[in-house]
């Protein structure tokens, strides 16, 4: 399997088609990884979807259908609050890495002890994303998640340059962003800061 990658994630989030996948990855191209959720409900558009953001030959991971992962050829699965436990991925799906979106330090410990590879944590800042939902959890809490041992992938809020640094000082293994990964120069500013 290879390397959980480090740097930047680009999330491909509400894409209605291919077409709609082939500009993202126009945009996004700069990334490390892709990852991708709520796409259309069908299972063959989902599965199209990812197979096109695989033909670019990027790292993907899929939010919550380790079946169209296995189908596309990704090489991640992410497990959200709503879908199967860490644990039922890694037994079902051994060929695929797992993840775990989380937002605390309790979520973040069951999904370590069900088996996880890697974990998505945040928002560690506003974010429209979460606004009314979550509040920001803040750079001490993702230091505790660290701290867990894992790579963790930080999310929410992340558009600026200055807070790959704070990220990267807090131990971060990466950063995934949504609506950076629509606008190329601004994506590549963050990769260059990551390097």
């Amino acid at each position: 399997m290879q390397a959980i990658p480090r740097g930047l994630w680009a999330v491909a989030s509400d894409l209605g088609s291919v077409q709609e996948a082939r500009a993202w990855q126009q945009s996004a191209a700069a990334a490390a990884a892709y990852t991708v959720r709520r796409w259309p409900k069908e299972d063959p558009p989902g599965l199209a979807l990812q197979r096109q953001l695989k033909s670019d030959g990027h790292w993907l991971a899929s939010h919550g259908r380790a079946d169209l992962a296995a189908l596309a050829d990704a090489q991640a699965v992410i497990a959200g609050v709503r879908s199967l436990p860490v644990a039922t991925y890694r037994e079902s799906f051994p060929q695929l890495f797992v993840g775990a979106s989380t937002h605390s330090m309790e979520e973040a410990q069951t999904a370590l002890d069900g088996g996880a590879h890697f974990l998505i944590f945040g928002p560690v800042w506003d974010t429209p994303e979460k606004s009314g939902i979550l509040e920001p959890r803040g750079l001490q809490q993702l230091q505790q998640v660290v701290a867990l041992g894992l790579p963790v992938i930080a999310i929410g809020g992340i558009e600026q340059a200055e807070q790959i640094s704070q990220l990267q000082q807090a131990g971060a293994h990466g950063a995934a962003v949504l609506r950076v990964a629509r606008q190329a120069e601004q994506l590549q500013k963050l990769v260059d800061a990551w390097r």
